[in-house]
């Protein structure tokens, strides 16, 4: 693929380092673990296996211990770093009296990722990171202004393509809420510079106008959503009492988040107060059981901070923790009404067809992502007044036709990455 402002034999040069040779650089914020982040990196790690068997791909993540663990055997040679992620906290960090600018963190990382000296103790990383093939920052919703230290990433990457004409690839990028100034300038600058930079959302894209190659196909999830092993579907087990006799809904599944729900205002409460007595209202009204309740975490320990507050209001409920949602699949298709806060339960259970309603606990943020979903075609209900109780929905999830484009959208972006 062409990389702008580069010499067709440097271009030459990486693209013949095939098998053996190649080096796949990605990152991402893996292994913390959250549901989605993993989601994506084992989809794309999955894909590669298929497409680049013989690579070295290096996973330059959050925890690359967890992450190891979560994802071992995916790629005959994946390898589990934190090179840029190590930097990019220093560098960030308000706590040291010395060292880089914590305010411009971009400037030092992208030196000490592209040189030796800056850095000594990981010169081993970052030779991996100078040698790579390629580099792909995998998608996600954390190159935003929740987390705005992350622009060093993209300044990293920026540089080492600037400097060696390495072919840089972004995708499935949420960027809202938008960084502020000087790093949305750094943001749009390094953007430049990278031969695809892909959005999940139309309003990222937007916000990318004339800034590189900027394009929108939609969340990286949609590319592994038809391993097996992201769903559990009925036929696979069998859990009585989830259908009644009639096949209506019965049962009720939450995914509901202790984290980033600070802005959650409701009845006069705010936080994860108010969240808390919304789902309880929501279920009451709805006259939901508990034993028709199950609990799903996408964050460990951070989802199970609402359910606990409920009490004995979810009696008898089960709970699948996150360890048991990776190694057996999303619970989906049996019938069940989720209601979710999460952006990923809600991409896998609409896409398997199943009704829900999006909670928005933090406005500025969730709701273009659950905003992207209804937009490609989720018939979910999305509460954006939590004042008023839904009622509970009916209308299913994706269609066939809108689940069978967002998956092909993403696999045609992936054949233009890496063709086979």
């Amino acid at each position: 693929m062409p990389v702008p402002g580069v010499p067709t034999a440097l271009r030459d040069r990486f693209r013949n380092r095939r098998g053996d040779d190649e080096i796949i650089y990605l990152i991402s914020p893996a292994g913390f673990p959250n549901y989605g982040d993993e989601l994506i990196a084992r989809a794309w790690l999955r894909e590669l296996a298929v497409r680049r068997p013989r690579a070295m791909v290096v996973l330059d993540c959050h925890s690359p211990g967890q992450a190891g663990l979560l994802l071992r055997d995916l790629h005959p040679r994946a390898v589990f770093v934190d090179t840029l992620w190590q930097l990019t906290h220093y560098a960030s960090d308000r706590e040291r009296t010395d060292g880089p600018d914590p305010d411009t963190p971009w400037t030092w990382v992208a030196d000490a990722a592209t040189r030796f000296g800056p850095a000594p103790r990981l010169a081993e990383g970052v030779d991996v990171f100078r040698r790579a093939t390629s580099v792909h920052i995998l998608g996600g919703g954390y190159l935003n202004a929740v987390w705005p230290q992350h622009v060093s990433l993209v300044a990293a990457v920026a540089e080492l393509t600037r400097a060696t004409g390495v072919p840089a690839y972004a995708t499935g990028q949420g960027l809202l809420p938008l960084v502020g100034e000087p790093a949305w300038s750094v943001l749009r600058k390094g953007i430049e510079d990278f031969a695809v930079f892909d959005c999940r959302d139309a309003a990222s894209a937007a916000a990318l106008a004339g800034a590189g190659s900027g394009r929108h196909t939609g969340d990286d999830a949609w590319l592994g959503l038809d391993d097996p092993e992201v769903v559990r579907r009925p036929e696979l087990e069998q859990t009585p009492g989830r259908l009644s006799s009639g096949g209506t809904a019965a049962g009720v599944t939450l995914c509901v988040q202790g984290d980033l729900a600070d802005e959650f205002s409701a009845r006069g409460q705010t936080g994860l107060d108010a969240l808390t007595e919304f789902i309880r209202a929501t279920l009451d009204a709805w006259e939901v059981p508990g034993d028709a309740i199950t609990v799903i975490e996408g964050i460990p320990g951070r989802d199970r901070e609402v359910p606990l507050r409920l009490g004995e209001r979810l009696k008898g409920a089960r709970t699948i923790p996150f360890l048991g949602v990776w190694r057996n699949g999303l619970p989906v298709g049996f019938g069940d009404t989720w209601i979710s806060t999460r952006f990923h339960p809600h991409l896998v259970a609409a896409a398997a067809g199943d009704s829900g309603v999006a909670v928005i606990p933090r406005p500025d943020y969730y709701a273009t992502k659950h905003g992207s979903l209804t937009a490609s075609g989720s018939r979910w209900t999305v509460v954006d007044d939590p004042e008023v109780i839904p009622e509970r929905p009916r209308a299913g999830g994706f269609d066939g036709a809108a689940r069978r484009r967002a998956v092909s959208t993403k696999r045609a972006l992936a054949d233009e990455l890496y063709p086979r």
